[in-house]
This record gives C-alpha cells, sequence and structure tokens, in this order.
C-alpha cells in the first residue's frame, strides 16, 4: 500500500492505561493512569521517569478455576513477593481461568540484576511454571565469568595485568557486586576501547575500574570517552616499580577527572566502586560497615597476639 508523505496510518487506538504499563504504579513518579488524566484535562505532561535504579513486572496469569490456590497458597508467589517488599497487586475478579490475567507483581531493584533475581525467584513459583530458579536466574554468572548485567566494568590492557586485577574481581565477588572482565588495550585496540567507553553507561554499566602499566593510558582515555567514574590501577611492570604507571594515570588534564589508587591495589579500587554504588544502595553501605569492622578485628587480633608473644617471636602475614 502506497501512502502519501507525512501521513500516518493507526491499526488501532487504545486510549486507556495498558497492562504493560502497570510496573509505572510502584517504579515512576508519575504513574501512565496520572498521565493520562493529565492529557484528558489537558495538563503538560511532566518528564517521566524510573525512580528506582530498576523495576520489572509479573503477570499472574490463572492456572486453574481458583485464584486462591494459584497464588495464595502458603509459600506461594505472593507470599514471597510480600517477604522481598515487592508490590502485589490482586485485581479481585469474579472468575478465574487458565490465562487469564488475575493480578501482577512489581518488583523493585537496586540494579538489572537485583530486578531479574528477585522475578527468577517468584516465576519460579507460580502455577504449573516449568523452569527451574536456576534456568531463570540468568543474571547469575557462573564464578569467573561476567555477569549479563553488570554495575561494575573491570578492564586492562593486557592479560598479563590479570594477577593484579584478579582482587578487584575478588572483591566485587565478595560484596556480590555484578561485574564484567575484560581487556581492552588502548593501544593495540582503540577502537573497541572507544566503543566500549561510548556504550558502557547504556549497558547499565555505574563505575569502570582501568588497569594498565607502563603508559598507562587507558584508564585516561576511557575516563575522556565517558561520563561514568574511571578508577585507575597502575600496574606495576618490569622496569621503573609502576611509578611510570602512576603517574601517567595522576597526570589528567583538568576537565577529565580519573582516580587513582596505589600500584597495584586492585583491591581498593574496587571498594572503592562499592562506595560509589553504596550511595544508593543501602545494603552494600551496611556491608561496608561490616567489612570496616573485620578489618578492626582483624587489627585487635594482632595486638593481642603481639603481647602474648613479644615481637622477637611475632610472625607477619600479608
Amino acid at each position: 500500500m502506497r501512502t502519501p508523505a507525512g501521513s500516518l496510518l493507526l491499526n488501532e487506538i487504545a486510549p486507556r492505561p495498558h497492562n504493560s504499563g502497570h510496573y509505572s504504579i510502584e517504579a515512576c513518579n508519575v504513574s501512565q493512569y496520572t498521565a493520562h488524566l493529565y492529557a484528558i484535562l489537558g495538563f503538560p505532561l511532566p518528564r517521566i521517569a524510573l525512580t528506582p535504579p530498576a523495576a520489572a513486572m509479573l503477570n499472574l496469569l490463572g492456572h486453574s478455576s481458583d485464584a486462591a490456590r494459584d497464588f495464595l497458597q502458603p509459600g506461594g508467589v505472593v507470599e514471597k513477593a510480600i517477604a522481598l517488599g515487592a508490590a502485589v497487586h490482586m485485581y479481585g475478579k469474579a472468575g478465574c481461568r487458565p490465562g487469564r490475567k488475575m493480578g501482577h507483581i512489581t518488583v523493585l531493584g537496586t540494579s538489572d540484576a537485583d530486578a531479574r533475581h528477585q522475578i527468577a525467584q517468584l516465576a519460579a513459583l507460580l502455577p504449573g511454571s516449568y523452569a527451574e530458579p536456576e534456568r531463570l536466574d540468568e543474571c547469575t554468572p557462573r564464578r569467573g565469568f561476567p555477569s549479563a548485567n553488570p554495575l561494575v566494568s573491570v578492564v586492562m590492557g593486557s592479560d598479563s595485568d590479570l594477577p593484579v586485577m584478579k582482587a578487584a574481581a575478588e572483591t566485587l565477588d565478595r560484596f556480590e557486586v555484578p561485574f564484567e572482565l575484560s581487556i581492552v588495550s588502548a593501544h593495540r585496540t582503540a577502537m573497541r576501547m572507544e566503543e566500549f567507553a561510548h556504550a558502557a553507561a547504556g549497558r547499565g554499566v555505574k563505575v569502570v575500574i582501568a588497569g594498565a602499566g607502563g603508559a598507562a593510558h587507558l584508564p585516561g582515555m576511557i575516563a575522556s570517552a565517558t561520563s561514568l567514574p574511571v578508577i585507575g590501577v597502575p600496574v606495576k611492570a618490569s622496569v621503573l616499580d609502576g611509578v611510570d604507571s602512576l603517574y601517567s594515570i595522576v597526570q589528567m588534564p583538568r576537565g577529565i577527572p580519573c582516580a587513582t589508587v596505589g600500584i597495584n591495589n586492585s583491591t581498593n579500587a574496587a571498594l572503592l566502586a562499592v562506595r560509589i554504588l553504596a550511595t544508593y544502595q543501602p545494603k552494600l553501605q551496611r556491608r561496608l560497615d561490616e567489612y570496616a569492622s573485620t578489618l578492626e578485628d582483624e587489627v585487635l587480633a594482632k595486638v593481642e597476639t603481639l603481647e602474648q608473644v613479644g615481637w622477637d617471636k611475632y610472625e607477619y602475614k600479608k
């Protein structure tokens, strides 16, 4: 079919809120219902945005003729949703039948991975669920493999940097922060580095940790191509003990900030990344407080041992 230039063909108009937007009740500053009323009354529509970092919605479709049996049983999907702090909406429809939408659940997460994890737990409890929780929870990667929804991206200029950068991965893993780890060379794969830096924020990454030795251009180059916070890790090379790497990362021009930690200290880079994420994730803030307490306990234990055995017999352990 040929249409005149500038014309618009409409197949169907449904001038009402749609069930695919029900998540907006909890997850947006203005719900689709309020926005609909504003439009009817001729009021200007405000900018609508998510209020949590992530949200997801699970439809509750009837499996039998009894909604209470399908969803309200002890240990069922609704009880689990309440335990997770999710919003449960049961519509109170008179009749339940297979495939009929009887309600929905909206979960709010600190990240896409968090929201997917909650949805996976709930979906596994739906009546007639065919999937195992492990298959549904694809956001949890195998140890040693990248998350599909990373909050932190750990990159390095060469695989020779991995022994140093592995400590960052282990620290992020300890705090259960979803992350990815890859090789992005500022010199050998310049185009890949540019593509990575420009796309990182759009993929949900919040912080970049970049390790590099020698010329150590990677952290600064990434910082110049993204608005995300970048933490550089100077990696000790075969010469100059890593001081050259430290100076290369520190000497960024005004207007392009790039944080720097100590030479080979990717642990601190990961902890700084966790602290950045903790500014909007109370769970991480609590875990950081617990981590600080363990450091204090370790020092006090060493003090006690030193006092008991004496300085000449005390064995220092890294």
